[in-house]
């Protein structure tokens, strides 16, 4: 009986089919090193590390409008993000009131919801940036969803860059984290929005001027958008 029961179930699987993919377009592509904006609403463009970026961000993002790519299945965008300065990851401190994460999201639709379309995805995570110190770590949730807990720089490609600022606020060097995030899509739209909450009430200079985006902030680069079919 058990042999006849592995046999049925090596016959399932030798059989089984999987869809084929039957175009996988390359329909948005940018390295900014033209200067290039269209299709973006929000945003200016910077040189960090020799290379043109979008960013960098505090509070802020900026959202892709791509119009008309075709009827497709799903919809993979990958890019280079940015981690500058002392990101806190999921909590900012051991007090209650500073247990507030610094997050950064990712929506796709973002003018939709979960209840009316069920197309809409949002990738809401946190990174941290900071030092352990013995036992003690800012946790991040990448490369999770939040509330998700890892150590400090979890998945990125590289944590050495250059820091954004030099001083107090200019906070450790910059991480890289290169992501690719696929999700099902319908319709002939693409619209993808970037943005973060990061909290910093202590982000101030001796002078009283605030420093969020030396503290801390965000860029991106070769933002790449390809649609997929499926037979």
């Amino acid at each position: 009986m058990k042999k006849m029961f592995l046999l049925s179930l090596l016959s399932f699987f030798y059989t089984c089919s999987y869809p084929e993919i039957s175009s996988d377009i390359l329909v948005y592509e940018n390295s900014f090193e033209n200067d290039d904006l269209s299709n973006i609403d929000g945003g200016g463009l910077s040189t960090f590390n020799n290379t043109r970026v979008i960013g960098d961000f505090n509070n802020d993002g900026f959202t892709i409008h791509l119009d008309d790519v075709g009827d497709h299945d799903y919809v993979f965008v990958s890019f280079d993000l940015y981690i500058h300065g002392s990101w806190d990851g999921n909590f900012n401190g051991n007090s209650e009131e500073s247990r507030v994460p610094d997050k950064w999201i990712m929506e796709f639709k973002p003018e939709m919801d979960l209840y009316n379309d069920p197309d809409y995805y949002k990738y809401e995570t946190t990174f941290s940036n900071s030092p352990c110190f013995g036992n003690y770590c800012l946790k991040q949730s990448y490369p999770n969803l939040y509330p998700f807990s890892h150590n400090p720089k979890t998945g990125s490609f590289t944590t050495d860059l250059p820091r954004k600022c030099n001083g107090y606020f200019g906070g450790p060097s910059t991480s890289l984290y290169k992501i690719e995030k696929g999700f099902k899509s319908s319709g002939k739209a693409v619209v993808i929005r970037f943005y973060d909450e990061l909290w910093q009430p202590n982000a101030i200079d001796d002078k009283g001027i605030p420093k969020q985006k030396c503290d801390e902030s965000w860029s991106m680069d070769n933002i790449s958008i390809r649609v997929i079919n499926y037979e």
